[in-house]
């Protein structure tokens, strides 16, 4: 192997981080957000087996159901299981930030690897690139993460 594909190779250390205790409000922050979208996705849950229930229930009934309402009731369903879905993947991205704060890389750009700014991480606590990439798609040349209109 090459230097130069070696060097490309090497996986970039993380030099700066939080402090642990910013990192525990951080943590106390997602663990929150976390409760109230799990309650979130409980609730959805349970309505879309309702719902299916329900449907079940209809199926079996003596009379039909008018096809506009079939209609109207698949979309709801459809539009619930898309928010369940949703909710889902946040959970999943709320617990891999939550491994993030063990493994004391939370808050760290992915392509800059300067540290996010504290409000867009108690903002988006999922987030894993500073602000100037999110906007700009360029790294701040000082390594300072701070949001600047575009020109």
């Amino acid at each position: 192997m090459s230097k130069k594909a070696a060097e490309k190779k090497e996986v970039k250390t993380v030099t700066v981080r939080y402090s642990d205790e910013d990192l525990e409000v951080f943590k106390e922050n997602i663990l929150q957000v976390r409760k109230e979208t799990v309650d979130e996705f409980q609730i959805l849950r349970e309505h879309l087996e309702d719902m299916t229930n329900s449907e079940q229930a209809d199926e079996n009934a003596s009379y039909s159901m008018h096809m506009a309402e079939q209609g109207t009731e698949a979309q709801e369903k459809e539009k619930t299981y898309a928010q369940v879905q949703r909710l889902n993947d946040y959970i999943k991205k709320l617990d891999e930030a939550l491994e993030r704060i063990e493994n004391k890389t939370y808050g760290i750009c992915k392509i800059c690897q300067c540290l996010i700014a504290k409000k867009r991480l108690l903002a988006v606590p999922i987030t894993t690139l500073s602000a100037a990439y999110k906007i700009q798609k360029k790294c701040p040349e000082d390594g300072i993460d701070r949001i600047k209109a575009r020109p």
